[in-house]
């Protein structure tokens, strides 16, 4: 049995587990310990960063690594952290760039759509999004403004937050011409529901669309999508793949400034 081989099956025997201790960043009591296996910790923590660990969600404000893993002996680190809702006294941003919510209509008015409401913040709105592949040119721009944001040195590594945030208005590049019943039927969509803002206000002409992989989200207006987004992105997968070909669009990973596909 050569080297490789006798590590892939010590990996087996001894499964990779990370040991944290979540600290009350304020009290500083601990809040609990956890052993996990496989845990899928950021690779930096350089970004304002929120974890679901058993159930619960926390926002790290400072790590401390405690010890290096390997197949024998778990990582532990130690993650100083706070409820994702508390108030923090900083000038900080959560993320290096917004688009103006206040641009899109909203109103109390029942939706078109009522089969699930999708709930979105101003800080989630559009950052993963469909834009025409036409305009890849002001797109990277865009985003080059945004990863200097992100590059800037910073004492705590940003997990307190940006010290700025680009607002992005790509109003004049960024209106879409899906067709929405094409739309449903290409990407198998399931459920159509609306998108509800804080304090229940809703987008108007808000749509929001479930495929058997992914939760799409917009604005239609008279049969067409003229704004496209989805509220979770791991990877550029098939049907991601395949709406960028079918409709001739590229799509943007605003908050990590990425163009993708």
């Amino acid at each position: 049995m050569n080297i490789l081989l006798m590590v892939d099956s010590v990996s087996t025997l001894f499964p990779k587990k990370v040991n944290i201790t979540l600290v009350h960043a304020e009290s500083r009591e601990i809040i609990a310990n956890h052993a996990l296996n496989d845990f899928p910790l950021p690779e930096q923590f350089n970004k304002p960063t929120i974890l679901d660990i058993s159930g619960s969600r926390w926002r790290v404000l400072k790590v401390d690594n405690l010890r290096s893993g390997n197949y024998f002996r778990a990582a532990k680190i130690q993650l100083h952290v706070l409820p994702p809702d508390s108030i923090i006294p900083t000038d900080k941003y959560l993320v290096p760039t917004l688009a103006p919510l206040e641009l899109t209509p909203a109103s109390k008015v029942s939706p078109v759509f009522n089969t699930f409401s999708l709930h979105i913040t101003h800080d989630e709105w559009l950052q993963f999004q469909f834009l025409p592949l036409s305009a890849l040119e002001q797109i990277q721009e865009t985003t080059a403004m945004i990863e200097s944001i992100i590059n800037s040195p910073d004492d705590n590594n940003n997990l307190l937050g940006y010290a700025t945030s680009h607002t992005r208005d790509l109003t004049s590049i960024s209106q879409l011409e899906i067709p929405f019943d094409d739309f449903c039927t290409f990407t198998n969509i399931t459920a159509r529901g609306n998108i509800l803002l804080p304090d229940d206000i809703y987008i108007e002409n808000g749509i929001a669309l479930e495929s058997s992989d992914h939760i799409y989200y917009g604005i239609l207006n008279n049969g067409i999508i003229t704004t496209l987004a989805i509220k979770e992105f791991d990877c550029l997968d098939e049907e991601l793949s395949d709406v960028l070909a079918r409709y001739d669009l590229t799509f943007v990973d605003w908050c990590n400034a990425s163009i993708l596909g």
